[in-house]
This record gives C-alpha cells, structure tokens and sequence, in this order.
C-alpha cells in the first residue's frame, strides 16, 4: 500500500519558500540562520526528499548541496534552469535528480516517486541497524549503501554522497571485473543520461580519498584500466 511522502522544499540559502515571510525574507537574517533552521527542520519532520530550488541560483548551488550531504543522507531532488550547465554538478555533488523549471506537477511527482522507491527502506526492514541485507565487507571495511556509509576497521564512519554510493554500490556487485565509464555512467546517473568522462573520473577520485584513510592499501581498491575504465579489486562478502 501507498505511503505519504514527506518533503522539505528550500532555497541555495537554505530559507524555506512559503514560511513565515517576516523571517524568510528578513535581510538581517543570515545565511547561518537559515542553514541552522532549515537543518532543525530535517531533524524534526525526518523527510523522505529533500527539493532544493535553484532556479535561480547565485553559484553556490554545488556548495549547498554539498552541506546538505555532510550532515544527512537524504535524497535531493534538484529543480534548476532547463539545460543548466551546472547539472552534471549538482549530481556529482550528490543530487538524486535533477529537473527543469518551471516544474510540472506531474513531472515532479514522477520524480519524488522515483526516488522514494529507490531509497526507501521497506519497513519490514526496520530497525536498519538491526537488519542490512544489503552490507558487504571488503578490505577491512563495511558498506552499507542503504546508509550512505563506510566503516572502517576501527569503527570509523565515512559518509558517502549519493553518486559515490552509486558508484561502490556497482564496484562492490562487480568486483574484479573491468567496468568501462559507459557502465559507470549508466549506474550513476541512468541509461539515458550522458555523463562527461570527466564527471565520472571526479566521482571515483572522490571514493578512493574518502576510503584511502580506512582501510589496507584502500587507495588501490579502485585500478584505472587504461582506455578501458575502472577495475574494483577486491573480494566482496555479504555480511548477514
């Protein structure tokens, strides 16, 4: 059966459209205050996707999303200019999605259904500590894709942002063998989607930073194969 879904629709500053106006819109309010509210927010009503407005953004689109993946993992659906040329960066980032503006009510409930059937857990699942069908262990480490997270050896916790856990998720399903940026593409962001080798080369650099500091020889996980793409080498366990 169907389930409300639950979303936070904000600004690249943070503010909350349609909130109350003598705050939202106060230019005494700093940036600061907006982050510190729109992030009390997600604590309390704990959403299902987060939709950033950044139809008419001032640059700082990428940096926002990027705040928003070092304190939460909930998926973000982008709304921004038709053929945005900052698109492909704000899914490097860690957007889920990206749309064009000015959005279609169809279109966006498309999209936030779309994405809550990816990354909702079933609760049959829950509680998500108790059970992680989906963890696997390689190198010293645990994934758990379904928390956007990499513990290492000692306990430490790397949170990963949506396109690097695409990204493993695919490596770790494939291990050993050659995956051409064609592939890793068609993981990161859809079949019909293209992405520059460039936006994909970005995406694994970032992963081999992110796990180099926690596990052995981490940062020789993920081989470049010339001309060819990437190799995950590895053995990959489930872990029950």
């Amino acid at each position: 059966m169907p389930t409300a879904t639950t979303i936070v629709v904000a600004r690249e500053d943070f503010s909350i459209p349609g909130g109350d106006t003598s705050v939202d819109f106060d230019p005494m309010i700093s940036s600061t205050g907006h982050e510190n509210r729109f992030f009390s927010l997600l604590r309390e009503s704990k959403p299902d996707v987060v939709v950033l407005d950044l139809s008419n953004a001032n640059g700082k689109g990428v940096e926002t999303i990027l705040r928003i993946r070092r304190k939460s993992s909930v998926p973000i659906l982008v709304v921004c200019e038709e053929n945005a040329p900052n698109a492909g960066d704000y899914r490097i980032a860690g957007a889920a999605e990206c749309i064009a503006a000015p959005v279609d009510v169809i279109t966006l409930n498309q999209a936030l259904q779309q994405i809550v059937r990816v990354t909702r857990v079933p609760e049959t699942q829950t509680p998500r500590e108790s059970r992680e069908p989906g963890t696997v262990a390689f190198a010293g480490m645990r994934f758990r894709p379904q928390q956007n997270v990499v513990i290492g050896d000692q306990g430490e916790r790397i949170r990963l942002t949506s396109a690097e856990n695409r990204l493993l998720s695919h490596l770790t399903a494939n291990p050993w063998q050659v995956q051409t940026r064609t592939d890793l593409a068609e993981a990161l962001y859809g079949r019909h989607r293209p992405a520059t080798d460039r936006a994909i080369d970005v995406v694994v650099n970032r992963l081999r930073k992110k796990l180099d500091p926690i596990g052995d020889s981490a940062r020789d996980l993920i081989k470049t194969e010339f001309r060819r793409g990437y190799r995950f080498v590895s053995d990959v366990s489930a872990e029950l």
